[in-house]
């Protein structure tokens, strides 16, 4: 199994380089799990044509840094999750890769406080049940979140924290998922696997 996998732009230190950047807790987590890691870059001209000649199975919009800090990654991220969605392609977003999934299709986010390096609970809709129990714990690392009332249209939820915040969502119809804890760092459920499992192998596997 192939992952595409989105990037940070980051600085060198002591430089004044842009350099694209991927965590290693990805390739380690993606690697236990039998999975190809395959990191897409953030200036391609034809980042459509690019995830195309990659032959991957699912493409997981990644973490770290929010919505508008790095223009370039905006621009390609929206690039492809349009390219994907149109093609069929899986598609995960995971925290800030949720946040843009949101965004794209006309949702809202807004602030919250106490979700960055912390755990929590969530509760699970009936609709994951199949992959999660009904409550777990996943960890946290995000200043924005989404309220019940400000997902996209044509999003459903699959998760809430205590506070009623959307921890996890599903497109009605399409492979098109998205959490807010991050699959690859520790204390993250080990049924994020039978999630990507379930998106590539079936697609849009709650309908």
């Amino acid at each position: 199994m192939r992952i595409a996998l989105t990037m940070r732009i980051t600085e060198a230190p002591g430089t004044a380089e842009l350099r694209d950047a991927i965590s290693h807790d990805w390739l380690a987590r993606l690697a236990a799990w039998d999975m190809t890691p395959v990191p897409v870059p953030n200036i391609l001209a034809q980042p459509e044509a690019y995830l195309d000649g990659l032959g991957v199975d699912l493409l997981v919009l990644t973490g770290g840094d929010d919505l508008g800090v790095t223009l370039e990654r905006d621009a390609t991220e929206s690039r492809l999750l349009a390219h994907a969605v149109g093609k069929g392609l899986a598609v995960l977003g995971v925290c800030r890769g949720m946040q843009l999934i949101n965004h794209h299709l006309g949702g809202r986010l807004s602030r919250i406080d106490d979700h960055v390096a912390c755990s929590h609970d969530i509760v699970v809709e009936p609709v994951w049940r199949d992959l999660y129990d009904g409550r777990t714990t996943v960890n946290s690392f995000h200043a924005l979140g989404i309220p019940a009332d400000g997902l996209a249209e044509g999003l459903a939820a699959a998760a809430f924290d205590s506070e009623g915040h959307v921890e996890a969502f599903h497109h009605r119809t399409k492979p098109l998922a998205g959490v807010m804890w991050h699959p690859e760092r520790p204390d993250a459920p080990a049924e994020d696997r039978r999630l990507i499992e379930s998106l590539t192998a079936e697609g849009a596997f709650w309908t």
